[in-house]
């Protein structure tokens, strides 16, 4: 491991040669990248690892289906980095953030790499906020937790060995087309379904609403203003 300005750079430099499931992890970042060209704040005790996805079948998936399969594979990776937290309380908020006890503690970012009009791969970066502790003067602290912060601290090298085989199990089932299974867990994942929600698009909109339920597709159906209005991940900057 090492000191990384920019873990999705480094995946990105290397991913020609690196294998399917390959990780870029860190001892330290100093950089982090959030949704929609945002800054993930870095504390010491945080969770950072940056991994690339390349199943062997991506270019083999049909263009009219290609959205919907990486839509999957998003829940797929949100329910593996997820399902280690659950015994912490840990749910997910659409689209890919995770909240534990009404306050954001992670959020990951899936990015693909085209060359010549082909997709190469996806570089999946997330970050949770584990033995890190937000003090009251943090502009953070109103809005953010961590595990330490609710429970004490955990074992972080252990959490991180349950974490990649959670995500290697997810990863299988999104390689054996188990949509339905990916969607319904994912789907009661959602720590938002009938709440308040607020969504800022990537062409700079912000909408306001109560979130009704996320779709098969990935698309969350929200009502605002009386009107139900179905907001979908690209509209979100969900791929970076």
């Amino acid at each position: 491991m090492k000191q990384c300005s920019d873990s999705f750079a480094w995946a990105r430099e290397n991913l020609g040669e690196a294998p399917d499931g390959s990780i870029f992890l860190a001892d330290e970042l100093t950089k982090a990248r959030g949704r929609q060209g945002r800054v993930w704040a870095n504390y010491p005790g945080q969770l950072s690892v940056t991994f690339v996805v390349k199943p062997h079948h991506l270019s083999s998936i049909p263009k009219e289906d290609l959205q919907m399969r990486l839509n999957q594979l998003g829940m797929a990776i949100s329910l593996g980095i997820c399902q280690p937290l659950t015994a912490y309380g840990v749910k997910l908020k659409w689209p890919n953030d995770f909240f534990l006890n009404g306050k954001k503690c992670g959020g990951m970012l899936m990015q693909g790499v085209w060359l010549e009009g082909a997709l190469q791969g996806m570089i999946v970066g997330f970050s949770l906020n584990v033995n890190n502790i937000f003090n009251p003067d943090d502009q953070l602290f109103g809005s953010a937790t961590s595990i330490a912060q609710e429970y004490g601290q955990t074992n972080l090298r252990d959490l991180y060995k349950a974490m990649l085989i959670s995500l290697d199990s997810y990863y299988a089932l999104w390689r054996q087309a188990q949509w339905a299974t990916l969607y319904q867990q994912w789907r009661s994942a959602q720590a938002f379904t009938g709440k308040k929600v607020t969504v800022h698009r990537h062409d700079g909109v912000v909408l306001e609403g109560t979130m009704q339920q996320v779709l098969p597709n990935g698309d969350m159906l929200m009502l605002a203003k009386g009107k139900l209005e179905v907001i979908s991940f690209a509209t979100v900057g969900y791929w970076g």
